[in-house]
């Protein structure tokens, strides 16, 4: 059992003061430094810019080291977080959960064999009756609406009898997520005490989700307590890059974040516990006044929530030590930008909240914290853009080595050469240091032989490095193009997540073809107008203009199975694998995967049309139809049951006949009749 550990406000605040006293420390030693180095020749306005992205992106840079710095000695005493009640394993549960997963055109047989797996291991606990499971689906696309329904079916017949599984659909998907949270609050979240929110991808073993519980019984002034999940069943490099990264470094960003978070930590939207009451009594989010992307639904709500759950009185929780939480990597660096693309306007809307009244200071650290994530990439490209142009300026307008007046000595432009080599140098190592500090612990508390051995964990770690500063630059310029498109007035809107598949060499091409552009002419322009900065530039530049091959071969499974063969990016989940994932695995083999065609699965399948028509009633009023498509559906589903004549309902003319179970029942008649 976890020893509940006592803090004072006193060391809470100490605690700050130790992590962002030396951050604001180390910037400004950094800054003092910088401005020695700098060309006396730079005129006032570059000096100053320059100045300016060179303190942003350190303090950036120093906020990272020191609070991964206090992680890892957190981790390497084995420290848990402070000021959290914990209580026995074994101790009954009183409260009632519910667990949900919000979904949005997914796969239903991966969502449902997950669920079922998390069914089975809460059922192993022994208190699996305080536990219900909710589908709460936001899906517009018709074929998928109906393949939910049918593995639901198939699902609840296969679940624990003291689980219960139920599915409702929405037919409007207002505000998107923390809508879909929203709509089952005030339906049916006077019947719970708390609420575990999912994404589709996630995993959770049922004793951490019973332990949730339980703190939450325990901590009666918790309204939020997010246990940090995992990735895991990786296949192709770059999830397995970014699945080994996570397992290395992932747990001393935690202890660090916690170290100083304390009661007031962040929510990250999945796989955390909610109190119900702290939730709908604060989290009504507004629709943002404006037009998107910074106005409309917030995006990145689960900040905002934590934000507002916080000032409403309620302690927040981050705590690493709840282990058996996982979810997946996106399987592409397209399909990761494209999601950092979301994350990025969630992110730039939080500067219109960042001024809210009667927030928690931490709060606002936390919203500041989210949006630098997104704006160091543009710093950092307008950084060395202004520092090539400072030395393209050199190269053309020679220094003045006496001035009109007369005198005895030229005026020697200075540069610290030296100087600058070192900041670079310490830069680079705040980065990469506590990557090192990651590997140390990975190798202590884990055996040789379910890492690849050390030698194996070791060299993975020198090709993470190596990976990351490849696509580094190719994400930098990612995120400004999407910080640019954000201040320009462009949308990212919400579409469903790859969770499988690979990038082909034309997605490559019409995605990269702007990186390996840039990456070229910066190459020949450096070389040949600046050439003493061509191999500083060279480690951007590389990664720009092999970004095209880099994104297709680190997208292919074979690749990343290659890899794994010879023991690169091991992680002992792997060779281990969790509980909760071979439950996941033969859950999935449970289910009958058949080839879903919409409507007319329906009418083929009486049972199923019945099963359809009775949830109806929990997915609320239909919405409106044009006399187009609603005669153009009829017409298509008459072709096909008196001539099967293959239909092809677009679709609102499908979604129109899913509403509409008196027509569906009489093509079903028809059909048999025929």
């Amino acid at each position: 059992m976890i020893k509940t550990r006592l803090i004072s406000l006193s060391q809470i605040r100490r605690r700050r003061v130790y992590v962002f006293g030396l951050m604001a420390l180390a910037t400004l030693l950094l800054g003092i430094k910088w401005i020695s180095a700098m060309p006396t020749e730079a005129n006032l306005a570059a000096k100053i810019i320059m100045t300016t992205l060179f303190l942003l992106t350190s303090a950036w840079i120093s906020l990272f080291f020191f609070s991964s710095l206090f992680g890892f000695f957190e981790l390497l005493r084995g420290r848990n977080v402070p000021g959290v009640k914990w209580v026995a394993e074994t101790t009954a549960l009183k409260t009632k959960t519910a667990v949900l997963m919000p979904v949005y055109n997914e796969n239903p047989h991966q969502v449902f064999a997950n669920l079922l797996a998390m069914a089975r291991s809460l059922s192993q606990t022994g208190q699996g009756e305080h536990f219900d499971i909710f589908v709460l689906s936001d899906t517009t696309n018709p074929k998928c609406w109906i393949e939910e329904e049918d593995v639901w079916n198939q699902a609840r017949k296969l679940m624990p009898k003291k689980i219960n599984l139920y599915y409702r659909r929405r037919p409007k998907n207002v505000a998107r997520k923390s809508g879909n949270i929203e709509d089952f609050c005030h339906k049916w979240g006077v019947l719970y005490d708390y609420m575990i929110v999912l994404d589709a991808d996630s995993l959770l073993d049922g004793h951490t989700m019973l332990r949730m519980s339980q703190l939450m019984e325990a901590n009666s002034d918790t309204g939020i307590i997010q246990a940090p999940p995992m990735c895991i069943n990786s296949h192709s490099l770059f999830a397995r890059i970014q699945q080994f990264a996570g397992r290395v470094y992932g747990p001393i960003v935690s202890a660090g974040l916690a170290y100083w978070q304390i009661g007031d930590s962040n929510y990250w939207g999945h796989n955390a516990i909610i109190r119900v009451k702290a939730f709908i009594d604060c989290c009504g989010l507004p629709v943002l006044s404006g037009r998107k992307p910074f106005g409309g639904h917030i995006l990145s709500h689960d900040f905002v929530e934590a934000a507002l759950i916080r000032r409403g009185g309620w302690q927040a929780w981050l705590l690493p030590e709840l282990r058996g939480s996982y979810e997946e990597c996106p399987p592409t660096m397209i399909d990761f930008a494209m999601r950092d693309r979301r994350w990025c306007q969630g992110n730039m809307q939080h500067l219109k909240i960042l001024v809210s009244k009667h927030l928690h200071p931490v709060s606002r650290v936390h919203f500041t914290i989210g949006i630098m994530s997104y704006l160091s990439s543009p710093l950092w490209l307008s950084f060395l853009i202004v520092g090539m142009l400072v030395a393209l300026g050199h190269e053309y307008f020679p220094p003045e080595y006496f001035e009109k007046e007369q005198t005895l000595f030229p005026i020697w432009p200075i540069f610290d050469k030296i100087g600058t080599i070192a900041l670079f140098v310490i830069s680079m190592s705040m980065l990469i240091f506590p990557k090192f500090l990651g590997i140390i612990l990975y190798i202590k508390n884990n055996k040789s032989s379910q890492i690849g051995g050390v030698c194996g964990a070791l060299k993975s770690l020198v090709a993470e490095i190596f990976f990351s500063a490849l696509t580094a630059p190719i994400m930098m310029v990612f995120q400004s193009k999407f910080v640019w498109e954000i201040f320009t007035g462009q949308d990212a809107g919400w579409n469903t997540q790859n969770r499988g598949g690979s990038t082909s060499w034309s997605e490559a091409w019409h995605r990269h073809f702007g990186h390996m552009i840039l990456g070229i002419i910066t190459t020949i322009v450096v070389w040949k107008y600046i050439n003493p900065l061509f191999y500083w530039i060279l480690p951007v530049t590389i990664g720009l203009m092999l970004s095209v091959p880099v994104s297709v071969l680190s997208s292919k499974s074979s690749v990343g199975d290659f890899f794994l063969k010879h023991k690169w990016f091991v992680i002992p989940e792997e060779l281990t694998k969790p509980d909760i994932a071979s439950l996941a695995k033969d859950a999935y083999n449970f289910l009958n995967i058949s080839q879903n065609q919409g409507v007319v699965s329906l009418i083929k399948n009486p049972y199923l049309l019945e099963v359809h028509n009775a949830l109806l009633d929990s997915n609320g009023p239909a919405p409106e139809f044009s006399t187009e498509i609603t005669d153009n559906a009829k017409i298509k589903l008459d072709n096909y049951v008196s001539y099967q004549k293959t239909p092809d309902f677009s679709r609102d003319e499908e979604i129109f006949l899913l509403y509409n179970p008196e027509i569906l029942r009489e093509a079903a008649l028809m059909l048999n009749l025929a």
